[in-house]
């Protein structure tokens, strides 16, 4: 295995009230930066989830999110965001937490169609019965790009996360959530430095809490603002 000194990049994390949630949206499309080029992503968005047995409705109406992206190599590189964990259950409160991912784009840079594999893990320390619990949610994603015009871009993102309380009684086979599904999301360009990206997507979840099961679906929406920050700094 080849070994490359990465770039190391520390973010402060700000609490946030936020209940529930975790952003299984992707808000980046499949092409890559460029080595060395930096982007970041800062918006919000909410969640709502319909858990059965028992039947109950949870709204997130805040989600804050913030990321970062780095080009390491050709049509590969790397991403950390502050995020949360999916576990939609009344007796976990508040959580917040960081992820990275690695993203391969599989297409050449001029396809009309372009697509990309993302994996990677999260951290995050929620509250389980008012006691502090450690969480590990690694994920993958699949992510398809095409070009609608000069400056807008559609992408459809499948995305598959588990979540699970390792510290909890029980251990993680007992306190976990698994969620998959889809999202749908654009991205315009407003300049060479700043672009919008919606997104709208809808998961399935799978899980228990203290061996109980707690499943059902979940729906979120968000939008971010990227900054390219090379082209930013060139003006």
């Amino acid at each position: 295995m080849v070994k490359r000194p990465l770039l190391v990049i520390t973010l402060m994390i700000l609490g946030c009230n936020i209940t529930f949630a975790q952003w299984l949206l992707n808000f980046g499309s499949a092409s890559t930066l460029q080595p060395g080029q930096v982007a970041f992503i800062s918006g919000t968005g909410s969640q709502l989830t319909f858990i059965q047995n028992p039947s109950s409705a949870n709204f997130t109406p805040f989600l804050a999110h913030a990321g970062i992206r780095v080009g390491l190599f050709q049509n590969v590189d790397i991403g950390y965001r502050l995020c949360t964990v999916a576990l939609p259950y009344s007796s976990v409160g508040p959580s917040l937490g960081a992820a990275t991912d690695l993203k391969i784009r599989l297409t050449p840079a001029n396809a009309p169609w372009q697509f990309s594999v993302i994996g990677g893990g999260g951290l995050s320390f929620v509250t389980v019965l008012d006691k502090s619990k450690t969480a590990w949610s690694p994920g993958a994603a699949l992510v398809l790009t095409r070009s609608l015009s000069a400056n807008t871009s559609i992408t459809l993102n499948g995305r598959y996360t588990e979540t699970y309380i390792v510290t909890a009684v029980g251990g993680g086979s007992q306190n976990y959530v698994k969620a998959i599904g889809g999202s749908i999301g654009l991205t315009h360009n407003m300049s060479e430095v700043l672009a919008i990206a919606p997104e709208l997507g809808l998961f399935d979840l799978q899980g228990k809490i203290t061996s109980a099961s707690a499943n059902g679906i979940g729906a979120q929406v968000g939008v971010v603002l990227k900054v390219n920050l090379n082209k930013a700094l060139q003006k």
